[in-house]
């Protein structure tokens, strides 16, 4: 892939080059002309070789592109890649299905199964272009430190499903194709049918948790838009309706931490293994979210007594889910405080700034919680040998550091 240097841009987010030409979402942009053998690259993992194989692919674009006026994505190829995805076709001559074909598919959000056969709105893929379409007019490139990100929201209004069913997977397809290091330029994207529980139908209730967790991913509300919204402003003459950038990812299907299951509330959900030798990312998914609001995971060493045990009381803005602790803290404080040297503490997270309950979490023993604000904190917990996560529905528990859950 032909690597255009003229638009590299400093490795501190913010330190961008000056003169910019405008700014899509806020994020600088530099108008570029398109050079011999500049083109778009793909490479795909999780082929699994069905009809259902979209929901498991992942995908790393080089060149991936946005085109303003029809609120769309683009890809360029060359007339190398136009060839060989013909040879392809025909399956006589040819058996096998490279991981850099650009004949596939993948899916824009986390699946849940709940959605049954609408689910197949999720299934997407940039539109297909001859780079001689965009040879006359050439682009305008982020920089280079940025990577383009089309995403659906699950049931962003919910702090868990937003944690472990966007969060997650957009860290895990980072991760995978090498690119946590670069700044996020997210678009969270409307699909037709509309997925009930999805932030296109709820975003009402989807913008204030938006607002207050975006920083976990290093960025927030006023930089991220759906393809319906976008802010794309020129200095002077328009030149291009095309935004480009270096690398791009798509394909959060089977990256949640539930795949194809209920999040554990059927019997069914236990009959397979799903996050079996996640520890290790999950515990780096923790850790990158600490650095993006500018706390040092290094510093959340493990304590020693007074062991800290905190409940999370009254959190849920639904009612069958506003459960109190009061009489579990108390119990536990008469049973366990004259045995052990510990420290029973009561708060109301929802009330507490993010960074605030970051702090407080990433340095208790035990915490209990309800239900989806279980699997949320989770994540902020230390990593421990033993402990434990009460929930009125479950219980958690986790005694090696392997285990899906200790963070």
């Amino acid at each position: 892939m032909y690597y255009d240097k003229s638009s590299e841009s400093k490795k501190t987010y913010g330190g961008e080059r000056p003169n910019a030409d405008g700014s899509f979402n806020t994020f600088p942009i530099y108008h570029r002309e398109v050079r011999d053998g500049w083109h778009s690259n793909i490479h795909c993992i999780g082929e699994n070789f069905s009809d259902d194989a979209w929901k498991y692919r992942s995908c790393h674009f080089q060149n991936l592109c946005y085109d303003t006026e029809e609120n769309s994505y683009a890809i360029f190829t060359s007339p190398e890649q136009i060839e060989l995805e013909k040879a392809l076709q025909h399956s006589k001559l040819v058996n096998f299905d490279p991981a850099s074909s650009m004949n596939t598919t993948v899916s824009l959000g986390g699946v849940n199964p709940k959605w049954n056969k609408d689910v197949v709105a999720l299934e997407w893929y940039p539109k297909i272009l001859p780079v001689e379409e965009i040879q006359s007019t050439g682009y305008y490139a982020l920089g280079n430190d940025k990577v383009l990100l089309p995403y659906h929201s699950l049931a962003g209004f919910n702090p868990g499903h937003l944690v472990w069913d966007d969060f997650l997977p957009i860290y895990t397809l980072l991760s995978i194709f090498g690119l946590v290091s670069k700044e996020l330029v997210l678009m969270r994207m409307n699909v037709e049918p509309t997925m009930w529980a999805s932030c296109q139908t709820q975003y009402s209730k989807c913008a204030p948790i938006i607002e207050k967790f975006y920083p976990l991913l290093g960025t927030d509300i006023q930089k991220v838009s759906t393809q319906n919204d976008t802010q794309f402003e020129i200095q002077g003459e328009k030149k291009s309706k095309y935004i480009c950038a270096p690398n791009g990812a798509a394909g959060m299907g089977m990256l949640t931490d539930h795949g194809l299951k209920l999040h554990g509330w059927i019997p069914e959900d236990y009959e397979t293994m799903h996050n079996h030798g996640r520890g290790a990312s999950v515990y780096a998914f923790r850790n990158w979210m600490m650095e993006n609001i500018g706390i040092a995971p290094e510093t959340k060493k493990i304590h020693n007594a007074p062991y800290k045990i905190v409940f999370s009381t009254a959190s849920s803005s639904q009612q069958n889910r506003n459960m109190t602790f009061e009489k579990h803290a108390q119990l536990l404080e008469e049973k366990l405080g004259s045995k052990y040297n510990i420290v029973v503490i009561e708060v109301v997270l929802s009330q507490m700034s993010l960074e605030d309950q970051i702090e407080l979490v990433s340095g208790v023993q035990f915490s209990s919680l309800f239900a989806e604000e279980a699997r949320l904190l989770r994540c902020s917990c230390r990593r421990v040998p033993h402990y434990l996560l009460i929930s009125m529905k479950m219980i958690y528990m986790a005694h090696q550091p392997d285990s899906i859950g200790i963070c």
